[in-house]
């Protein structure tokens, strides 16, 4: 990557931070949550689509490594299949890496959607529960995903 991409890429960062804050003080922080759910649950459809996956075994795999190892990085992620339950631990947030200020939790909604539309569209999800969020508890955000 090229010095000119690393600035149009620092450029359009800034630009984004500032659009957020604007969309948070005109809308509201409740309007920005719901908007980044959407996008959220839009690319979980289209991740479904894309891993096509039909057995938890499946799912897991082909979600950490075609979606979350090539944004978070190997070891940035683990997920777990116990019984009916499958369990997704996040240990890096992109966002928070990018230098954006994840307090507000705007970014864990786009992450939950993402996450609960992927597992609802692949298999038989009877509850999604988000156990735990950086932006709240400080630490690995933690998902879990209950099948029928």
């Amino acid at each position: 990557m090229g010095e000119e991409n690393i600035g149009g890429l620092k450029f359009i960062a800034s630009m984004f931070r500032m659009v957020i804050k604007e969309i948070d003080n005109i809308m509201g922080a409740e309007s920005l949550q719901t908007i980044f759910r959407l996008i959220g649950e839009s690319v979980g459809e289209n991740v479904a689509q894309r891993i096509s996956a039909s057995t938890p075994e499946e799912f897991a795999e082909k979600f950490n490594k075609d979606v979350l190892v090539p944004v978070l990085g190997e070891g940035g992620t683990e997920i777990t299949i116990e019984g009916n339950e499958i369990h997704v631990v996040l240990k890096v947030c992109p966002f928070q890496n990018a230098g954006i200020d994840i307090s507000n939790k705007f970014y864990c909604t786009y992450t939950e959607g993402l996450i609960e539309t992927a597992a609802k569209s692949s298999l038989d999800v009877s509850e999604f529960k988000s156990e735990k969020l950086r932006a709240v508890d400080n630490c690995d955000c933690s998902f879990r995903i209950v099948l029928e």
